[in-house]
């Protein structure tokens, strides 16, 4: 929900992210820009400080903008990493239909200005390596799904052996990046602890558990439906008048999204109350990955206590979700 009177009282910059330049806009105003490299990120960070700016928005583009980000998050200037759908919708509903870099960084900086948006929290470097490494493991692992795809497809002589090779080498890779996460982990007692804590609900392993305190830090801080929805497991309503629409599920953080799912499944099988849970919707003739979906929701939830209280999962607790 929009929160003019907070916005109000503090100046935004829009910074639109590109390969090799930062155009940024205070306030909507004249646009400036700075070279995407450390001496022109310092520089724009100085200049912003200097001008008195308290929050900074630009967009996700896939990595360009991890030397802002990480600058950002060492200071003291807040900053919104913002959805790049959700921005361009805001310029079509402005009445903004062209689009440029100087535009984009105005319309950013209008946006920081109309909504109240949540501000990235500082994460340790240990953290964000942790981010990094399962950030490579999802690479090769979507890498050996493709290939394992085409080995499916009856290939044969040099190309099956070419696939072969490749999948060999992924296999080493993944393991590689297995063991250097779990160091990482290792490292970092704090980050080792919260681990701990999230493997104390049966059904998440080392993975899940990695996953969420690097991609999901929220957890413990934000109350159910808002955690749901943050997480993309919240059921959007589709109604009007008369009419009921099917309610579906959508956006969020597909990361976190995929480490749950396959943590629902295995607690379905060792979790004695979530696999009650599931046979009763199943009983009650709901289908299968729906009645998944709600078992990895009620999960979340488990786990979203488990953090608020920093304490081990037990059965008793489970009326305090």
């Amino acid at each position: 929900m929009a929160n003019r009177t907070d916005n109000a009282q503090q100046l935004v910059a829009g910074i639109d992210v590109g390969k090799q330049a930062l155009d940024v806009s205070v306030c909507g105003g004249a646009v400036r820009r700075f070279g995407n490299d450390a001496g022109g990120v310092e520089e724009l960070v100085a200049w912003l400080e200097s001008e008195g700016v308290r929050l900074a928005v630009c967009e996700s583009t896939g990595g360009y903008e991890r030397l802002l980000v990480a600058r950002l998050r060492a200071g003291s200037i807040g900053l919104h990493v913002a959805h790049p759908t959700k921005v361009r919708s805001f310029a079509r509903a402005s009445g903004q239909g062209a689009k440029t870099d100087r535009l984009d960084a105005q319309v950013l900086a209008r946006y920081g200005e109309v909504f109240d948006l949540p501000v990235v929290s500082a994460q340790a470097g240990e953290s964000l390596a942790l981010r990094e490494l399962l950030g490579r493991r999802q690479q090769l692992m979507g890498q050996r799904v493709q290939e394992s795809n085409r080995l499916e497809k009856g290939l044969a002589g040099a190309l099956k052996r070419s696939c072969e090779r490749h999948m060999a080498w992924l296999d080493k890779e993944i393991a590689r990046m297995d063991k250097q996460y779990q160091t990482q982990l290792e490292r970092d007692e704090a980050l080792q602890a919260q681990v701990t804590l999230y493997q104390s609900v049966q059904g998440v392993g080392t993975l899940t558990a990695a996953t969420l305190v690097a991609w999901l830090p929220e957890l413990g801080q934000c109350q159910g439906k808002a955690l749901t929805a943050l997480v993309g497991l919240a059921p959007w309503a589709c109604d009007s008048g008369r009419q009921h629409g099917y309610r579906a599920i959508r956006g969020g953080r597909g990361t976190v999204r995929r480490a749950l799912y396959m943590a629902a499944l295995s607690a379905i099988r060792c979790n004695a109350d979530l696999r009650r849970f599931y046979q009763g919707l199943r009983r009650r003739g709901k289908p299968g990955k729906v009645a998944v979906t709600a078992v990895m929701r009620k999960l979340l939830l488990q786990l979203n206590a488990v953090a608020r209280r920093g304490t081990p999962w037990v059965e008793h607790y489970e009326a305090a979700v």
